[in-house]
């Protein structure tokens, strides 16, 4: 048995982060979106133990992946009856706040539990992604979504129309420990009532009847973008050119350093392309996936249906 299934890469539209938490970690609220950046999985059935393999060599294949500690967790709730050989054919950069290594944990999980016949409900896939890591859980929701807690407390927001994306990553990582440690030691206020009104909002057009949520009720600010431009001006330098460029909205995604712009010109897109490809950074071009779509996706590869390709 083979199945291929999609890992989607999300972006972050708004991102809070309140304070250290008594569990030593943060609390958050975060407005997540799935988007049409893919890496690729590809599973096979195997007698006994895992083994993974990926095309980025810069990617671990063993405890260190999170692949691999979702397929471990898998084997133990079925009782390690069988194995599997994993492929990851990495599309998404690593470590660029795209969410990358979370979503193929989450589909990691969704395809093991079909080739070995596990019935999971679907608070217990929530446990599971947890136990793996924060982004986890939003990726057994996708579209556009809520996240609380440390992001691991996700609720679906009324969804955005398809939207047209850049991404640019500046070929640099940012450690995400140390992102958390400046906001931590910051002295001004949480933006909190940003996310609490955008969050009112959606819930508020979701009553109404109201299919698609407008952009600009929902793109309001990252915290973790202060902090970046005051320690990689580059950075700074790339986020101011985005707006520059012609994009009615621009970001970073999670702490960075993947930068984001919204546009509606598809000129001005190509032009800002090539603008950032000339820098010398990694850029793709993206659309917003709802939870539809999303599904439909995934539900093709779970049932050996169709490529991710």
């Amino acid at each position: 048995m083979r199945l291929c299934v999609p890992a989607f890469a999300k972006v972050n539209w708004m991102l809070e982060v309140l304070g250290r938490r008594p569990d030593g970690y943060h609390e958050i609220r975060t407005v997540l979106q799935t988007i049409d950046l893919t890496d690729e999985l590809v599973f096979d059935r195997a007698d006994e133990g895992i083994v993974l393999t990926c095309s980025h060599p810069d990617v671990p294949t063993g405890e260190a992946n999170l692949v691999f500690r979702a397929a471990q967790l898998l084997q133990r709730v079925q009782g390690g009856r069988a194995g599997a050989r994993i492929h990851i054919e990495k599309r998404i950069p690593v470590a660029a706040g795209l969410g990358g290594g979370s979503s193929d944990a989450a589909v990691t999980v969704l395809a093991l539990a079909r080739m070995w016949e596990l019935e999971l409900e679907f608070e217990v896939l929530f446990e599971l992604g947890r136990a793996l890591g924060s982004d986890v859980p939003f990726f057994f929701l996708g579209g556009t979504a809520l996240g609380i807690g440390r992001g691991d407390e996700v609720y679906p927001l009324p969804e955005i129309g398809t939207v047209s994306l850049l991404l640019a990553h500046p070929g640099f990582a940012i450690p995400t420990v140390w992102a958390y440690q400046q906001l931590t030691k910051r002295d001004g206020p949480s933006n909190i009532s940003l996310c609490s009104r955008a969050w009112y909002r959606a819930v508020r057009a979701c009553e109404g009847g109201q299919k698609a949520l407008p952009l600009s009720e929902i793109v309001a600010r990252n915290d973790f973008e202060d902090v970046v431009r005051a320690r990689y001006p580059e950075l700074a330098r790339g986020l101011d050119r985005m707006r520059e460029l012609g994009a009615y909205a621009a970001g970073l995604s999670g702490s960075g350093p993947t930068i984001f712009g919204v546009f509606d010109n598809e000129e001005a897109l190509a032009d800002a392309e090539d603008a950032y490809r000339r820098l010398g950074w990694w850029c793709a071009r993206a659309h917003t996936v709802n939870r539809q779509q999303y599904w439909a996706r995934l539900a093709a590869g779970l049932a050996g249906e169709a490529s991710a390709s």
